[in-house]
């Protein structure tokens, strides 16, 4: 009956992940102890370097719920009976909270490499012209380097949701059980020692509170919502009729015989999977009704997936976004194909001196008569503009070219070249002065 139940709940996999964290809490609780006066310097060393052994010689174990004890006792005698190293494992908010500071440091890391690749491209394809989609059609003129900025700054709101996420773990709880049984635990030495900013203003709260959990659930869905989108585009670029982009061989999964299903598919199927454990969290801490109610391994198993999902699927982008060419020919002669500067004829109009109702409805006749004829305003001949209105000169091919569309646009944080520049400039300081400069 056991092993049917081990197949439906195995707390083994989280408890081997989280063995070394559980350590870390043990080896500030002997230092607490120590400078309380519990016990004495040869006591401490004694236990200090006993679990720096059992830590190296750590070996996969069944029972590893009393394997720190067991080997504990069996090395250091009756002085190990003196320690409340079973109380200490009831202390899982503390055990999470030291896990998720690395792994949130990881995934920071993870999050900065990718925002520095996507600025570097963005510096190199600062004037490549492409044409912007929407609902299916192109209705806009963008530089690549405009759209990679956008890609940045979708991580950069990432990137600051994570932050936030670490400040709200960086507050010391402790479970007050254990306090109540051992009057020489001081609360500001251990996190002092754990490095922790902050303590806990309510002993009920230090194990009720989950919201760190739903908090950190929250920015893996939003990240990979960001991430599903970005995958989107670029599976659209990838399309034969499209061809902006080039995948290299490397993306493709060897598993796959069907040579479409690509790494960054893997990706996006991975969104509803965190979403679902999203789901599961918020579940289990509604069903939470007691203070002190058991904690399940539930919200454990949610959350390392969560962990390990998003580090890969981050590690994975950011080794394929280097691999993709980009076709820049395709991507100017497709732009040419579309009627997106047909705004700009408008201004010309206007400039030379019509209302503006007027300038639209003559710049739609113009669209129409591209459409009935299959050309497009690049192809169209001064004497046929002249037909539709005398107002037409040979200066109109200047306003509706790609170039001058882009000119145009010089607002701030707008898709002119110079604009783009100074954006590169300002995500380049923020990344380098803000984010990786940030401090709890």
């Amino acid at each position: 009956m056991n092993k049917i139940i081990n197949t439906f709940f195995d707390p083994l996999k989280i408890n081997k992940f989280l063995f070394f964290y559980e350590l870390k809490i043990i080896f500030s609780y002997i230092k607490c102890l120590f400078y309380s006066n519990y016990i004495n310097l040869f006591e401490k060393n004694k236990i200090l370097n006993s679990i720096i052994f059992i830590k190296n010689s750590f070996k996969i174990n069944n029972n590893i719920e009393y394997y720190l004890e067991f080997n504990l006792i069996k090395l250091n005698g009756e002085l190990a009976k003196k320690f409340f190293f079973k109380k200490l494992k009831i202390n899982n908010s503390l055990l999470i909270k030291l896990m998720l500071f690395d792994e949130i440091e990881k995934i920071s890391q993870l999050l900065i490499f990718i925002r520095k690749t996507l600025i570097f491209i963005s510096e190199i394809e600062f004037n490549t012209i492409i044409p912007e989609f929407y609902n299916n059609k192109i209705k806009n003129i963008i530089t690549l380097a405009h759209h990679f900025l956008y890609w940045n700054e979708m991580f950069r709101r990432d990137h600051i949701r994570l932050l936030y996420c670490k400040k709200l773990i960086n507050v010391f709880s402790f479970d007050p059980m254990l306090l109540y049984e051992n009057n020489f635990i001081n609360k500001f030495i251990i996190k002092k020692i754990l490095k922790f900013k902050f303590l806990k203003e309510n002993s009920l709260d230090s194990i009720y509170d989950k919201d760190y959990l739903i908090d950190f659930a929250s920015f893996c869905s939003i990240l990979m919502s960001h991430l599903k989108k970005i995958c989107d585009e670029i599976i659209l670029w990838s399309f034969e009729s499209i061809n902006f982009i080039k995948l290299s061989k490397k993306i493709y999964n060897n598993y796959y015989l069907n040579k479409h299903f690509n790494l960054f598919e893997l990706i996006k199927n991975k969104t509803s999977k965190i979403y679902g454990n999203l789901i599961n969290i918020l579940i289990i801490i509604k069903n939470q009704t007691f203070v002190y109610f058991e904690n399940l391994y539930d919200d454990k198993e949610n959350l390392l997936e969560n962990i390990f999902l998003v580090k890969n699927c981050l590690n994975n982008f950011r080794k394929s976004l280097l691999l993709i060419k980009f076709n820049k020919k395709n991507m100017y002669l497709f732009s040419l194909k579309s009627f997106s500067t047909s705004f700009n004829l408008i201004n010309y109009l206007l400039i030379k001196g019509l209302n503006l109702n007027d300038s639209y409805y003559i710049t739609n006749k113009c669209i129409n008569y591209c459409i009935t004829n299959n050309i497009n305003l690049y192809n169209i001949s001064i004497n046929e503009l002249k037909k539709i209105s005398l107002y037409f000169d040979k200066d109109v091919f200047f306003f509706i070219s790609l170039e001058y569309s882009l000119k145009l646009r010089n607002t701030y944080g707008d898709s002119s070249i110079n604009q783009i520049l100074k954006s590169i400039k300002r995500s380049k300081y923020f990344l380098n002065n803000i984010i990786i400069n940030f401090k709890l």
